[in-house]
């Protein structure tokens, strides 16, 4: 602490504190500001440039790939250009035109014109889907998926919350 003369009782008197300019007041929020525009547009547009994917990220919806990834997740997606891009074993992200959703799912069978997948918690395997149907696969770091456990509940969280106000 700054003192500065003594007061008539022996205390040290304080010095008051400085207030910020107005100018580094309203820098500061600009800067923040800039930040949150980075961060909220520059990592996606990152993220599909360096996974070679219009969509870089996935929320997983469901829990039929417990316990790998679960309810709530991020997932990263890495871009796929057809069949040699793609093994039995991949968990892909392709779209089911029986619901007109995306679904991701392990490839468990590989044929000529289509593949065939499996939710890890499932007993039954999905229809057959076209090669063309897949948008991507996880993005694994080892041999696990990339994931962000619970950022997925915001995009479900958001999208829902649309979908109610958009009626």
């Amino acid at each position: 602490m700054f003192f500065k003369k003594k007061q008539n009782n022996g205390q040290p008197k304080k010095l008051p504190k400085k207030k910020k300019p107005l100018w580094r007041n309203i820098l500061g929020w600009i800067v923040y500001l800039v930040l949150i525009v980075v961060i909220v547009v520059g990592v996606p547009k990152f993220l599909s440039w360096y996974l070679d994917t219009d969509s870089p990220m996935a929320a997983i919806t469901s829990g039929s790939m417990w316990p790998v990834l679960k309810q709530g997740d991020l997932v990263f997606i890495k871009g796929v250009y057809g069949k040699n891009d793609i093994a039995i074993g991949d968990i892909v992200v392709y779209k089911n035109e029986t619901n007109n959703t995306l679904t991701i799912h392990r490839v468990t069978e590989m044929l000529d014109d289509t593949l065939i997948t499996k939710g890890d918690a499932n007993f039954t395997s999905d229809e057959p889907a076209t090669y063309s149907d897949v948008m991507g696969k996880t993005f694994n770091i080892g041999s696990k998926p990339a994931r962000i456990p619970w950022m997925g509940n915001i995009t479900m969280y958001a999208s829902g919350f649309t979908k109610v106000n958009s009626n």
